[in-house]
């Protein structure tokens, strides 16, 4: 009976994934950004000139590759077409983290199933998830391995299996290298193992150039014959380490608002009234979560864009505290119940002419739609010109990338 209850969670929260995920795959509808068409441009660009033209700084090898082997292969012809395909896929991907999730609470603990639930069904992490885009793979690669070193770490090979899972993060997402620096941490202080420490952060980082290199050698190779770069060292703009985007204000007032919308307005009030007394310790089992959750947001202060980007910080959050007692129960749920409700409605209590502009934001109570329901008619939209917009990523990435690294 035990095993039954302790897994009902886990599959209620599926179902609700598969209903939610079935309008897109039925419409055959890859994402409401323009990210997600970017992955098809890259795809298009190696096809058409042989050339890698990273979807987005610093360039997302592995995905961008699976991505292309999966639209080409069901691009002549099958059941599928291509976008049913990368929808498939990536709803394979929200189950897998689900679960990666889901064996990380704690079981003995009933509250610890809603917070599980609160990760899952957040706004932006079932947009995420019902999107083409890299978020949840990488994620999946770098939890994977956090959950490798707390769990397995006498493993005889736990230095080779951290290695390729945080290198396949990294070779996803670039700033998943951010698990490399906790895990490597977690080694160094609570472990005591200097050497594993050593021989887990080279490996990671020679495992992750040899998946970067190929690509940025086919992109070099096109600068050198066009006498756009002389030396690689002149490609660290790749990296793209200087675009902050805006200023620190505005970086700011954005980067609150994203936070927000990780629970819908109503949500992230009641989360913080939820937080407010939590006296928060550092210790051998949240210390992981606790770092990734500090430099991902460093991380995304820089250049607060997609939500997306947070869901590290957002999920090592949740678990975080998942693992602390004393919640108010009925709050907890209430916060529960109205981020779940901002998927389909949200009541504001701030108005934004411009998400990007701090300057620009309001105290006005408002009803709009959720954030669930605007991705949704957007994402449709878009689909009815879904070779138009192909094409028109591919040739901007190709007119991008021609000349140097894009700002």
């Amino acid at each position: 009976m035990n095993k039954i209850r302790n897994s009902t969670y886990f599959i209620f929260s599926c179902v609700v994934s598969l209903i939610l995920f079935i309008p897109n795959l039925i419409k055959s509808t890859i994402g409401s950004d323009w990210d997600s068409y970017a992955l098809i441009g890259t795809v298009y660009n190696y096809d058409l000139v042989g050339l890698y033209t990273p979807s987005r700084p610093p360039g997302f090898p592995v995905y961008e590759l699976i991505v292309g082997i999966i639209f080409k292969g069901l691009r002549n012809g099958s059941l599928l077409n291509p976008e049913q395909g990368l929808l498939i896929f990536q709803f394979f991907l929200v189950i897998t983290l689900n679960f990666i999730i889901y064996s990380f609470i704690n079981k003995s603990d009933e509250q610890n199933y809603l917070f599980y639930l609160l990760i899952v069904f957040s706004p932006i992490y079932l947009i995420s998830g019902g999107s083409v885009i890299d978020y949840f793979l990488g994620a999946i690669f770098g939890f994977l391995a956090t959950y490798m070193v707390m769990n397995k770490y006498s493993s005889k090979y736990i230095c080779f299996y951290l290695a390729v899972l945080l290198s396949l993060s990294i070779g996803i997402r670039l700033s998943n290298a951010i698990f490399l620096i906790a895990i490597v941490l977690y080694i160094t202080i609570y472990k005591k193992n200097y050497k594993l420490s050593i021989y887990t952060a080279v490996l990671t980082i020679v495992l992750s150039c040899f998946i970067y290199l190929p690509f940025y050698a086919n992109l070099y190779s096109f600068y050198t014959l066009n006498t756009v770069y002389n030396s690689p060292l002149e490609m660290i703009c790749l990296l793209n380490l200087t675009n902050t985007d805006h200023t620190l204000i505005d970086r700011i007032g954005r980067f609150v608002l994203k936070q927000i919308n990780f629970f819908g307005s109503i949500g992230f009030v009641l989360f913080l009234i939820l937080i407010k007394n939590v006296r928060t310790k550092v210790t051998e089992n949240n210390f992981i979560f606790s770092i990734v959750f500090i430099l991902f947001q460093f991380s995304f202060l820089r250049l607060p864009t997609e939500e997306g980007h947070l869901l590290p910080a957002f999920i090592s959050l949740l678990l975080l505290l998942s693992s602390m007692k004393n919640f108010n129960s009925k709050i907890l749920i209430a916060t529960l119940t109205f981020t779940f409700l901002s998927s389909f409605v949200d009541f504001k209590f701030y108005s934004v002419n411009n998400i990007d502009s701090a300057s620009e934001i309001s105290l006005k109570a408002n009803v709009t739609k959720g954030f669930f329901i605007e991705d949704y008619e957007l994402r449709n939209s878009k689909a009815l010109e879904k070779e138009f917009h192909y094409k028109n990523s591919q040739s901007t990435l190709l007119d991008a990338w021609k000349d140097g690294c894009p700002n």
